[in-house]
């Protein structure tokens, strides 16, 4: 039997290795059970699609996850972003401004020497974010130095 014949994984789609599949290789479901809400959300961490082109394919040289693609989206960029939403928290957040700038330069180096990277604008909006939140999370620092000095204390 080819691979177009075998049964697909109820939960996340991904077709089964062999007839014979208990399990899913993919997001480890079992293959007889019927659906259940839960399992887009588990199936959703395995990030697994299919190759909708070639172009979409993982560049020679490279190492993919068994049924998944390259992510078009830096690793950096994505790191920036993260950085970035950890920088949120007040008063410790201010630990994580540098990584946001930090790796969003670094995406942004990449960005512009590769050609038809799709997450320039991702990189520089970690950047912007990362400077506007360090600018207010040292406004914050400010004003708790500040408080007790105001109170009269």
């Amino acid at each position: 039997m080819n691979d177009a014949q075998h049964e697909a994984c109820p939960a996340c789609g991904a077709p089964a290795r062999r007839e014979t599949a208990r399990f899913c290789a993919i997001c480890g479901r079992d293959m007889g059970d019927s659906y259940r809400p839960a399992d887009a959300v588990r199936a959703s961490y395995h990030a697994w699609r299919r190759a909708t082109s070639a172009k979409e394919e993982v560049a020679p040289g490279r190492r993919a996850r068994v049924g998944a693609i390259a992510d078009p989206v830096d690793g950096a960029a994505r790191t920036a972003l993260a950085f970035a939403a950890y920088a949120l928290v007040p008063y410790l957040g201010i630990l994580f401004c540098p990584g946001a700038i930090i790796y969003g330069g670094i995406s942004m180096f990449r960005a512009r020497r590769a050609t038809g990277a799709s997450h320039l604008h991702l990189a520089a909006l970690s950047v912007a974010l990362g400077l506007l939140i360090l600018y207010a999370q040292l406004f914050l620092w400010w004003l708790l130095y500040k408080a007790p000095e105001w109170a009269g204390l």
